[in-house]
């Protein structure tokens, strides 16, 4: 008797050539309006645009949602705490770039 194996896959296609709404930001990270304005508040995301309706996310966005998230969940972090440690991840980094320049 011979078996075939199935390999199933799940995700969201998205367009990293264009902005998220804060709707589509939220369904993305599966996160609350709410907690995404409290982000902006905190300055951890920067959208575009004047107002709530109109603010529009780089795509690059969902990455720094998605580590606050797991901060939140998994550490108990606040949010200037995940602030910080994305700041200072992002410095790190930097810093690991400039050094492997050097060597």
């Amino acid at each position: 008797m011979e078996y075939n194996v199935i390999k199933v896959y799940q995700g969201t296609i998205t367009d990293e050539e264009n902005d998220l709404t804060l709707l589509q930001l939220c369904d993305i990270c599966n996160s609350l309006p709410e907690l995404i304005i409290e982000m902006v508040d905190e300055g951890i995301l920067e959208p575009m645009g004047q107002s709530k309706k109109s603010w529009r996310f780089p795509f690059s966005n969902v990455e720094n949602v998605r580590k606050v998230l797991r901060f939140q969940n998994d550490l108990d972090v606040n949010l200037a705490g995940a602030a910080l440690a994305l700041h200072l991840l992002d410095r790190i980094g930097q810093l690991e770039v400039m050094l492997e320049r050097r060597l």
